[in-house]
């Protein structure tokens, strides 16, 4: 079997699992107990200053706590510190990290089988045993299209699990997985507690065993947190923990201000003077692996002239990304040319030949083309949350302007957006965004693109759905990272030169904290870790 080194770089690992090791290689013990600390004295449980409750000022709500079936950003955040998966991408490195995992996988010659060797000696939030068991059950249930798993694709390529030991889960693949290991460190891949899940509603009674354990909610307001002091790794330095759902961003700078929150997670672009003229807090960016975009739907239409390439360039040719980027975004993102961003596995050059630029006059000379078109009505539905309400509002100026006459603007509540923007007639444009925990192209194509695995915002005319699902199933079935690109880059072409998809801009994280604490930060998916933060005083 081919062994890997417990530290491989995410972002080319997929090379390197099958076509990179000699096969005489024998992996180390995992580094360390746990992800690497921000630094400092951990002070856990010394009932010092650091025992103060951490508040948490989010903007957008949960919509449950249940890692198999969220993905929301309010939720993940609050499932990232009480859940764990096998492995973790280390947000500055990288580098895979070791979670729940004592080693990366073995693979088989054919790579078929994975087996991988787990942490022996941990315990869930409610006293029972992590172990082979559960890791199966776990995968099982995001295979079973019951279930309702948020990301039922990360199990695509598992055919069957099997446990020789306690310490053991074999992975029988039907077929070579090339991003495998990035689907395990996925925050919707976390190991959830057979007998909590099989007894309780872990949407609103959460169990895993991660450095915190939940205390209490209350429905769509806010998340009580406490220091797991019988936690495997490293303790955390921050006893109690609030997150809190507080929808006015200018209420939520006014706690800032005040000391009443000590980390807001996310910054909108016109706040950051406000936040960079309060005391005792700081301003921070991060990079990030994250796209906003614009849907514009083939079939399964409202209106069936959305059927037209030629119309659905037209909207795109009407979208100023730039203007927005410089206007709106101040600069704090970067314009997209391409889906596949140059953060992303998978990436090449090739990608931006394909962008749609701004082009007012062209889109109204396509419109005055073709009699009619021009007042056709068009469904615009866009979330309520304030970004994308910044975005909407831009964008539909855009439209006007390029003579497009007719837009219907509706505004709808994050929770029911992320519903009804997959529902069949529900709309012809919408505006959505993918932050990419795993880094890898496949791993952003899937699930926002494929037609059976991924979100169903796109609803393709012809055959273009089959082709797409082609490229994408060919770019993961295989570790040979030429093809993996090749494959994604047809994707990518497909979606810009069919005017399915319009790219907007390429984000950074933007958030603030109090400076009394250090090791806060963002990693590139969007997440951040409460066990990473110190007490500075």
């Amino acid at each position: 079997m081919k062994k890997l080194l417990c530290v491989a770089l995410a972002l080319t690992l997929a090379v390197s699992l099958l076509a990179g090791c000699d096969g005489t290689t024998t992996p180390p013990a995992a580094t360390g107990n746990s992800t690497p600390a921000a630094g400092g004295d951990a002070g856990a449980g010394t009932g010092g200053p650091q025992d103060k409750m951490f508040n948490v000022a989010l903007t957008a709500p949960f919509t449950g706590f249940d890692p198999l079936r969220t993905n929301d950003s309010a939720s993940t955040y609050v499932n990232a510190q009480i859940y764990e998966t096998l492995y973790r991408i280390d947000p500055v490195t990288g580098e895979y990290i070791c979670l729940l995992a004592a080693e990366l996988p073995q693979f088989s010659e054919d790579g078929l089988t994975a087996t991988i060797k787990l942490r022996d000696g941990i315990k869930f939030h409610d006293g029972t045993d992590f172990n082979a068991e559960a890791v199966k059950y776990t995968f099982e249930l995001i295979k079973d299209p019951d279930f309702g798993s948020a990301r039922a694709s990360i199990a695509g390529s598992i055919d069957s699990i099997e446990c020789p030991d306690d310490t053991t889960v074999v992975f029988h693949l039907t077929y070579e997985d090339g991003v495998l290991v990035a689907k395990l460190a996925h925050t919707n891949s976390a190991i959830v507690s057979p007998t909590a899940q099989k007894g309780q509603d872990l949407m609103v009674n959460p169990c895993g065993t991660g450095p915190y354990k939940f205390v209490s909610s209350v429905s769509g307001s806010n998340v009580v947190l406490t220091r797991n002091d019988e936690y495997w790794g490293e303790a955390p330095d921050i006893k109690d923990v609030t997150m809190t759902i507080i929808a006015e961003e200018s209420t939520a700078i006014a706690r800032m201000e005040t000391g009443e929150a000590d980390f807001m997670p996310s910054v909108t672009v016109e706040q950051i003077s406000r936040i960079e003229g309060i005391p005792n807090v700081k301003f921070e960016t991060s990079e990030a692996a994250q796209i906003y975009y614009m849907c514009m739907r083939g079939s399964s239409y409202k209106n069936p002239v959305m059927a037209e390439k030629e119309f659905r360039t037209a909207l795109a040719k009407a979208i100023d990304k730039e203007g927005y980027v410089q206007y709106i975004m101040e600069t704090y993102a970067d314009a997209a040319e391409s889906v596949l961003g140059p953060k992303i596995t998978g990436f090449a050059e090739e990608a931006v030949t394909h962008n749609i630029a701004y082009d007012p006059e062209g889109a109204k000379a396509i419109l005055d083309a073709h009699p009619g078109w021009a007042d056709e009505e068009i469904s615009f539905l866009v979330p309520s949350t304030p970004g994308y309400q910044n975005m909407g509002e831009y964008f539909l100026a855009n439209m006007k302007a390029a003579g497009f006459n007719n837009v219907k603007y509706e505004s709808i509540d994050w929770a029911a957006w992320l519903n009804e923007s997959k529902t069949d007639g529900r709309f012809d444009v919408t505006l959505a965004a993918w932050s990419n925990v795993t880094r890898d192209g496949s791993e952003l194509m899937e699930p926002n693109f494929h037609t059976v695995n991924g979100q169903k915002r796109i609803r393709y005319a012809g055959d273009d759905g089959a082709k797409v699902d082609s490229f994408i199933d060919n770019s993961k079935t295989t570790s040979d990272m030429q093809v993996r690109s090749e494959n994604l880059l047809k994707v990518n072409a497909l979606l810009q030169d069919e005017a399915y998809v319009q790219p907007i801009y390429h984000g950074i994280n933007l958030y603030a904290y109090n400076t009394a604490y250090t090791g806060v930060t963002r990693d590139p998916g969007g997440t951040f870790y409460l066990k990473d933060i110190k007490y500075a005083g």
